[in-house]
């Protein structure tokens, strides 16, 4: 079984990551892959956007190309264009190796990744609670994090056509109360 992991920030997904960890699930962390991905294409990056964005060591400078394609919606695209099915087929290759498998990534469906999952677990919280979180998690400003939970207000799973079944997870509770929503939801698939 393949399951996918997504919501808002802060929601709380590894409240949902880590029980299905003990179960037995092997983790793909896509956000790790895409640093990955980076490299496996690195010279397609540096011939889309220039010798500006390698290190010294030959690596990817992830700061410079940061630094052009968050300032350019288009830019922004042509990365997604070369990393994401690179992403993709990793994902892909994990499944295949591993069978029992669970995706956390926040562009999910952006990436088509639902396309591969068996379930969908969409993680939320009320605002107010992500808020708190994302300001006890550190590293963003408060205005930054009410800016980034503010975009995603109208973010929801049914804006998203997928095959998968969804199953949305009021993450407001304990981490045990959650685990036991996520082992009742498997249960009844099994």
């Amino acid at each position: 079984m393949v399951i996918g992991v997504a919501g808002k920030t802060c929601a709380g997904k590894n409240s949902v990551i880590k029980p299905l960890e003990k179960m037995g699930y092997c983790l793909v962390d896509v956000d790790q892959l895409g640093h990955l991905a980076l490299e496996h294409q690195k010279e397609k990056l540096i011939a889309a956007f220039g010798p500006g964005i390698r290190n010294q060591d030959g690596t990817v400078n992830r700061r410079a190309l940061g630094a052009i394609v968050f300032s350019n919606p288009e830019e922004k695209k042509r990365l997604e264009s070369i990393v994401h099915p690179e992403m993709v087929r990793m994902v892909e290759d994990i499944i295949v190796e591993r069978q029992e498998v669970v995706i956390n990534a926040a562009i999910l469906f952006e990436m088509k990744l639902d396309k591969l999952c068996d379930i969908i677990f969409w993680v939320d919280a009320p605002a107010i609670v992500r808020f708190f979180r994302g300001l006890k998690r550190g590293g963003t400003s408060p205005w930054a994090l009410f800016k980034r939970i503010w975009a995603q207000r109208k973010m929801n799973p049914n804006n998203f056509s997928t095959n998968a079944d969804i199953f949305t997870i009021r993450n407001i509770g304990s981490e045990e109360k959650t685990a036991e929503k996520i082992v009742k939801i498997l249960e009844k698939r099994k």
